[in-house]
């Protein structure tokens, strides 16, 4: 175990509340990190390595492994690039897998493909392959990803994730919605070095996407069919392309190795990466100051114990946090009744009292870095509507909930008992109970808060539509105000809020047809601004993530679309 001088600062006894989430890269950075602009940039055929170099011996032999150890709060939903759901499970592929290009903290460059085209009307990409084998010596071929493709957007997988193909892929609203047969899917491989996709219109976000999340990943079928319903249930039943290969998922901990075939090996330094969750935000800190650990999070209560130190950084991290409403459950079906619970909320106040202060307080649905019609500009500084106050109305908020308690025929709110879904850990718990007392005190209602676990919530309460209000957020899967948006398109499977508006749908369709860029943002900030008008769901903060890294560690990536930390290209010194 790697011994640091440990900073002269005081743990702070209050818990942790720090979250995973998603918002702009990194504001500052330090020597020991990097951090990219938010925005697409073009492909680029250099390769990204990580500063620094390998420590060696006298006679030039490189002396022990390079170890980089880092904790995440929350358990990965599952091992199964097709069926994975939040940015925890796409930092962990992002380490074991590999798509056809890699989006690298904003840069794309090449992945399993080589080389591609895009058609003059932007509608079909080509991408040519590498030569690539998987750990067992099987080349990798373009009939796996069609198999990927395939098998994300088929009903009886049921991806929590499939609906990522709606309005991207060609036929992919008819495939994952079974009225199509899976052949029908704008995939194909003509050979088995060629991938050719085909959009269901131009999507000029849609190579950082396919960089950025690993839904995209390439999949064996005869492995996949080997272990059928037990496929990636652990580290010994699953097959990975990528700069590493996991070798355990044992007891919380994932260990992965440095794939020696990875194409890119040359410039991959570490020889493993360990990532262990740990739900308690200071006991990862102490871990942090004790050595075990080379990166942590910085819990909200302590950050400001560390303001000023060297090795003490912070990132916009892109994710949004808000108050899923299912929007035809009792009560909140009623707009007046969700309204009334959206200015009820004093975003500012539940910011200090969750948070500590440390993260922005935010009332729209889209994030602001996202990017602007010109080069240069944010959607934030040009077209963005004006969402809630961030200082509760409690005036407002009455005046909602007398309407609503009149529509529904209710004449005493003490009679209105709302259930709030949250996941089992302590940092969501104290979200509930904030949003509670604010509820509570200011509408006169009553609030159950039902507990269970992350993986219960993002793969059955949610998708199922089984909850009334429940925690959660967003975090882009490419820089355009379309990924938070689409969220609520009554035809996508993943609209967890059960949002339905004519109106809606049909701004959402201009917006694709729409080929002026600056028309097409005037056009989805209409459909934001639809969505506050209706009170579709309930909008709290924007997170900044404050972290430690350890002083001997370079080449460490934060982004804000897809993950949050990226340690690929990372290096360090030898610790074993």
């Amino acid at each position: 175990m790697k011994m640091r001088k440990v900073l002269a600062l005081g743990l702070a006894a209050a818990m942790a509340f720090s979250m995973a989430g998603c918002s702009t890269p990194g504001q500052e950075t330090t020597a020991a990190a990097t951090s990219a602009a938010g925005g697409e940039t073009t492909a680029a055929s250099g390769e990204t390595t990580a500063s620094g170099g390998e420590t060696t011996a006298a006679g030039g032999e490189t002396t022990g492994k390079k170890v980089f150890r880092y904790s995440t709060m929350t358990d990965p939903t599952t091992l199964d690039s097709c069926k994975a759901n939040s940015i925890g499970d796409n930092e962990l592929q992002q380490l074991i897998g590999e798509g056809l290009i890699r989006n690298n903290a904003g840069t794309l460059q090449p992945g399993l493909a080589e080389t591609w085209e895009v058609s003059d009307d932007g509608l079909t990409y080509t991408f040519h392959l590498r030569d690539a084998v998987w750990p067992d010596g099987v080349a990798v071929s373009a009939n796996d990803f069609v198999f990927a493709f395939h098998r994300l957007a088929d009903p009886a997988t049921a991806s929590p994730y499939a609906w990522i193909l709606s309005g991207l892929i060609k036929n992919g609203t008819e495939v994952t919605g079974g009225e199509m047969a899976l052949t029908e899917l704008g995939i194909s491989a003509p050979d088995e070095k060629t991938v050719v996709i085909e959009l269901d219109h131009p999507q000029s976000y849609f190579l950082s996407l396919i960089g950025s999340c690993c839904q995209f990943f390439p999949q064996r079928q005869d492995v996949v069919e080997k272990y059928g319903q037990e496929y990636a249930g652990s580290a010994e039943k699953m097959i990975n392309y990528g700069p590493f290969i996991m070798t355990s998922s044992a007891d919380r901990a994932f260990v992965v190795e440095k794939n020696e075939n990875y194409w890119d090996a040359d410039n991959i330094k570490l020889d493993r990466v360990e990532l262990s969750v740990i739900e308690n935000g200071d006991t990862a800190l102490s871990m942090y100051e004790t050595g075990e650990l080379d990166y942590v999070l910085i819990p909200s209560a302590s950050v400001p114990n560390y303001e000023g130190a060297p090795n003490h950084s912070s990132f916009v991290n892109g994710n949004l946090d808000w108050i899923y409403i299912n929007n035809e459950a009792e009560y909140v079906s009623n707009k007046n009744f969700r309204l009334a619970l959206s200015y009820a909320i004093d975003r500012e106040d539940y910011n200090i009292l969750v948070n500590n202060g440390v993260y922005s307080a935010w009332g729209n649905i889209v994030l602001p870095m996202c990017d602007g019609a010109e080069a240069g500009t944010t959607y934030g500084d040009t077209v963005q509507p004006e969402g809630y106050p961030l200082k509760a109305d409690e005036t407002k908020a009455k005046e909602y909930l007398q309407a609503a308690m009149s529509e529904l025929g209710i004449s005493d709110a003490g009679e209105i008992t709302i259930r709030f879904n949250s996941w089992d850990n302590e940092t969501v718990k104290r979200v509930a109970e904030v949003c509670k007392e604010m509820w509570e005190t200011r509408l006169g209602i009553h609030v159950e808060i039902d507990m269970v676990t992350y993986g219960e919530v993002y793969t059955q309460i949610y998708p199922n539509h089984d909850f009334q209000v429940g925690y959660g957020g967003w975090g882009p899967d490419y820089a355009d105000p379309y990924t938070y948006l689409y969220l609520f398109d009554s035809r996508n499977t993943g609209n967890y809020s059960n949002y339905k508006s004519k109106e809606f749908d049909a701004l959402i369709d201009q917006s694709i047809a729409e080929t002026d860029p600056a028309a097409r943002l005037e056009i989805l900030a209409k459909a934001e601004a639809l969505l506050i008008e209706d009170g579709a769901n309930i909008p709290l903060q924007m997170r900044t993530a404050h972290y430690l890294l350890d002083e001997d560690v370079t080449g460490v990536n934060f982004y804000f679309v897809g993950y949050n930390i990226c340690p690929i290209y990372a290096d360090c010194a030898p610790t074993e």
